[in-house]
C-alpha cells in the first residue's frame, strides 16, 4: 500500500453540549443512531473503532491503530450526547472528534492511500432511477419529520430478518445525488460514483438474500442480491465482488486510552 500523504489532524473545537460514555462489557456488537435524531446522539456498545469511523466519515476498515485490547465488542461504549438541533453532519464529526480527544487521550491522524473500492456504475439496460419529484423537505441538523415526510438528499435503509433466514434489506432517497448513494453505501467499504450522473433521483430498492451456512456462503449471497436488486430495479451496476484502485483516506490512531469516568 502506498501513502501519499499524511496528515495530523487538528485538535476540533466543536463539543457536544453534555455528554455521557459509560463502559460496557457485553462483548456483543451494539446500535445506535447513525445522525443525531432531535438533538440526541445514542449507541448502545459502540468500539473504539466504531466511534473513530463515524468521527472521520470513513468504514470501519478504513480505521488503523486501535490496540488489539480496544478493538471490542468488549470493551464497548454506551453513549449518549446532546448537541444543538440544526448541527450539521460536519459539525456532528467535529464533536465526535473532540470527544476522541478529550475523553479517550485520542491522538489521530489521517493518510490519503490507494485502496480497494467498489463502484456504482450505470448498467447495460440504462437507468431506472426516478426523477427527483421534489416530494420531501429541506432540513437542518437532527430534527426529526413526520412519518409522512422525508428529508431530501437522505439514503434511509431498513433491515429485518423472516423465519425462513430471509434477510430483507430496503433502501429509500428522496432526492438523491450519486454523491449521496455512495456515502450511504460505504458503511462497510468505500463506494465510488462512477455513473457520470449529476442529477438528483428518487428510488426504493429491495435486497432479498438468504444467510448461508458460512460466512462465505452468506457473503456470496448477498453480493449476488445486492448486484440483481440494483441492477433490476435502478439500472445501477453494484458489483460487491468485484474493486478497483483509488485514493482513499485512512484514520491512523497513533495513541488512545479507555475514556476517564463521567
Amino acid at each position: 500500500i502506498v501513502s501519499a500523504r499524511a496528515q495530523t489532524a487538528p485538535r476540533p473545537s466543536l463539543h457536544f453540549d453534555v455528554v455521557s460514555v459509560k463502559l460496557t462489557h457485553t462483548g456483543q456488537g451494539g446500535a445506535g443512531d447513525e445522525f443525531p435524531v432531535n438533538g440526541t446522539w445514542r449507541w448502545k456498545s459502540i468500539t473504539i473503532p466504531g466511534i473513530v469511523a463515524y468521527a472521520y466519515g470513513v468504514s470501519w476498515n478504513r480505521v488503523e491503530g486501535v490496540p488489539k485490547a480496544l478493538q471490542g465488542p468488549d470493551p464497548g461504549f454506551d453513549i449518549v450526547a446532546k448537541l444543538p438541533l440544526k448541527t450539521s453532519r460536519q459539525d456532528f464529526r467535529l464533536m465526535l472528534q473532540s470527544l476522541l480527544a478529550d475523553r479517550f487521550n485520542a491522538v489521530i491522524h489521517t493518510e490519503v492511500r490507494d485502496i480497494p473500492v467498489n463502484t456504482i456504475e450505470v448498467a447495460k439496460g440504462g437507468v431506472k432511477l426516478r426523477a427527483a419529484s421534489g416530494q420531501c423537505v429541506e432540513v437542518e441538523g437532527s430534527a426529526s419529520l413526520p412519518a409522512a415526510q422525508h428529508r431530501c438528499h437522505e439514503v434511509v435503509s431498513r433491515v429485518g430478518m423472516s423465519q425462513d433466514r430471509t434477510i430483507t434489506w430496503e433502501y429509500s432517497g428522496w432526492s438523491v445525488s450519486m454523491a449521496d448513494l455512495a456515502a450511504k453505501l460505504s458503511n462497510n467499504g468505500l463506494v465510488v460514483d462512477d455513473t457520470g450522473l449529476s442529477g438528483l433521483y428518487d428510488f426504493d430498492v429491495k435486497i432479498e438474500t438468504h444467510q448461508g451456512q458460512d460466512d462465505f456462503e452468506s457473503q456470496s449471497n448477498w453480493n449476488y442480491s445486492v448486484k440483481t436488486a440494483w441492477e433490476k430495479q435502478a439500472g445501477l451496476l453494484i458489483d460487491l465482488s468485484k474493486t478497483k484502485r483509488r485514493p482513499g483516506t485512512v484514520v491512523v490512531v497513533d495513541h488512545v486510552e479507555l475514556p476517564a469516568p463521567n
